[in-house]
């Protein structure tokens, strides 16, 4: 099933610093805890676009430099 974010739609925020207390996924996969890391709130779309979801994802520095 295919899927797509959707960054700059309603109830969608930037990129902001958080520290992960308890451990998280990031973007590329990565687990992760005791750690300065980048949160954002995204809308991922499955399918055909009937069904939405906000999800929140989490990144370091570098992940988002790279992407």
């Amino acid at each position: 099933m295919n899927s797509e974010i959707i960054e700059d739609g309603p109830d969608c925020y930037p990129w902001r610093p958080v520290f992960a207390w308890w451990p998280v996924t990031t973007i590329t996969g990565k687990r992760v805890w005791w750690y300065k890391l980048y949160k954002r709130r995204v809308w991922i779309v499955w399918g055909t676009g009937f069904h939405m979801e906000p999800i929140n994802q989490f990144a370091t520095l570098f992940e988002i430099l790279e992407s």
